[in-house]
């Protein structure tokens, strides 16, 4: 603030600076430093050094301004008329004592931040992430909150502790929020995210975090929905890890449905949750990198892989032997739960020492014993392999050749396989956006790939879709690939067949009888050689112009009487309806 101008302005207008003093006060305080502040100084200073000569009072701080300054300093302080502030002798020694009084009061209110008179105001709602204006009695916000209480995040925060923790705020988010954190660790360390709760609007409302400092850096997750983990326990709490000891998360939501929001810790070369209170985390000696030396029976990064699941039924149906169970005669399963012959069917978990490239909506197929994955949506595409074999035998990845991953990454495509070759048709480009019609060939033998052209009349690009291999009746006739489903950019949701003829190398759309059937995308289909039909269930679809969901029908089609048998099982969950204008 300065006290040059009007009153006015120190009350509605911040700090501008000193008054440039005059050639005389100049030379004056360099004379003396000691005698006076500086005009346009908040409060009178002393000098550093010794004092030379008496102390000075107030009063003496006024003798530098001339009689008309002070006369023209209090026509403005009080309204007053200029000769009512001056004149001399008694007058003019009223005139410096009701201008001293000014200065002091102002100077008081400088000091307590508010002009001088004005009583102080207390903030009707507490201040979340802030601090009360005494001034005006509302919340001043600290960067990065928004809101009248400052209980919203609405601009960029930055993280640099070790640990610490990362929110929304309390209650609800804002509609058309905007948010962004970036964690500043050490570089290529261990940067660990744990989500304690998490709550948006599904498919909506979304935070992305990514492996660096910016956007540009590979993108590890994308986050919409529910994780409430709360509710279960801690090994259900999934993490985020960073390799490069940075992180920076983007939040943002529409202006629709708001929920509460999320809590997400963090910590810098921490074991994976916390070794879920099963093993300690230690430090290795070359490396510096920590991991989890676990309890007896456990295993895991996270030691949360039990060795002996429920003991193995001990002493009853099992016992542990050598951190795995052995079943008694009648008992079989990964806990020796399950009889011989098994009553039920059961999940067995196999122990794979390489990882594969994460990905989802891929698919494969398995050919000799080896497994053919093929395409999918990844995050990180610097690193991706369009195709990928895995050895079921001997239990490891294949090395292939690098052509393999010369065809444009895709995913929600289908694959089929005949005779030694796989069949791709469709999908959602990765790079593009676009849907494709495209048919290709993977050769298996020789590891190449072939753009097929075939002949149509009419044709969909579909997305979601599923396809089958069906063999022909008859001898010598030319088997078939049928294409049910999926979505089509440019009519929605497909209910048709399409029929490819790998002999003649043409598409056609297969003229169906029986039940109305709805298709949809992403369902799940299986042909079966016994009854020569494909079983369809699920899938995300239609159900009117304005209101979408899960749905879980099973269709029955016969492929050689082209006819759909019935429908079974027609009910729908998780339906969303589609708001106006989103």
């Amino acid at each position: 603030m300065s006290i040059c101008g009007s009153v006015r302005r120190w009350e509605t207008e911040p700090a501008r600076g000193r008054c440039k003093p005059s050639e005389h006060r100049t030379a004056a305080r360099t004379e003396h430093t000691h005698r006076a502040s500086p005009p346009g100084d908040p409060a009178p200073r002393r000098s550093s050094g010794p004092t030379h000569g008496a102390a000075h009072t107030d009063t003496d701080l006024l003798r530098g301004p001339s009689a008309d300054t002070a006369a023209i300093f209090c026509a403005r302080m009080y309204g007053a008329t200029r000769r009512a502030c001056s004149g001399s002798g008694r007058g003019r020694g009223r005139s410096l004592l009701m201008l001293t009084t000014a200065l002091l009061l102002s100077v008081a209110g400088l000091l307590t931040g508010l002009p001088g008179g004005t009583e102080a105001k207390e903030c009707d709602k507490p201040c979340m992430n802030g601090q009360c204006n005494p001034a005006t009695g509302s919340c001043v916000c600290f960067p990065g909150w928004v809101g009248d209480q400052c209980q919203h995040c609405g601009g960029r925060f930055r993280l640099t502790g070790p640990s610490g923790y990362l929110t929304d705020g309390p209650g609800n988010y804002k509609y058309k929020t905007k948010c962004t954190w970036l964690i500043e660790g050490q570089p290529n360390t261990i940067l660990r995210l744990r989500f304690n709760h998490f709550a948006t609007e599904c498919s909506w409302d979304h935070l992305y975090v990514y492996d660096g400092d910016s956007i540009y850096a590979p993108l590890l997750a994308a986050f919409s929905g529910l994780i409430v983990p709360e509710r279960y326990g801690n090994e259900t709490v999934p993490e985020v890890v960073s390799q490069s000891g940075f992180a920076l998360l983007h939040f943002f939501s529409d202006a629709a449905y708001n929920l509460t929001g999320f809590n997400i810790s963090y910590r810098v070369n921490t074991c994976p949750n916390n070794c879920s209170g099963r093993g300690e985390c230690r430090v290795g000696n070359s490396t510096g990198s920590v991991y989890c030396e676990c309890e007896a029976n456990w295993k895991g990064e996270a030691c949360d892989v039990p060795y002996c699941l429920a003991d193995c039924g001990s002493p009853e149906r099992g016992h542990c032997q050598g951190k795995s169970c052995v079943c008694k005669t009648g008992w079989q399963g990964p806990d020796c739960s399950v009889s011989v012959p098994a009553n039920s069917s059961f999940w067995s978990r196999e122990e794979y020492t390489q990882a594969g490239l994460t990905r989802a909506s891929h698919k494969a197929v398995v050919e000799q014993g080896i497994m053919w994955v093929i395409g999918g949506y990844v995050f990180n595409a610097s690193d991706y392999h369009m195709v990928k074999a895995y050895n079921l035998g001997n239990k490891s990845w294949l090395s292939l050749d690098p052509s393999v991953n010369t065809v444009t990454p895709r995913y929600g495509h289908s694959l089929a396989l005949h005779e030694g070759k796989i069949y791709m048709y469709g999908g959602k480009i990765d790079s593009t956006g676009n849907v494709s019609s495209q048919l290709w060939v993977f050769h298996i033998q020789n590891q190449t790939w072939v753009l097929l052209s075939p002949r149509a009349k009419e044709q969909y690009a579909v997305v979601g879709h599923s396809a089958h291999i069906v063999p022909p009746v008859q001898e010598g006739a030319s088997p078939i690939m049928l294409v049910l489903f999926g979505h089509c950019p440019l009519y929605g949701y497909i209910s048709q067949v399409q029929e490819y003829n790998i002999a003649k190398n043409t598409w056609n759309m297969v003229s169906t009888d029986g039940a109305l059937v709805q298709g949809g995308y992403g369902h799940s289909s299986v042909f079966d050689p016994g009854t020569r039909a494909i079983y369809i269930h699920g899938g995300y679809k239609a159900f009117s112009a304005n209101k979408y969901g899960l749905a879980g029908d099973l269709y029955k089609f016969d492929v050689d009487k082209r006819k759909w048998i019935g429908s079974y099982q027609k009910t729908s969950c998780c339906a969303v309806e589609s708001l106006p204008g989103t």
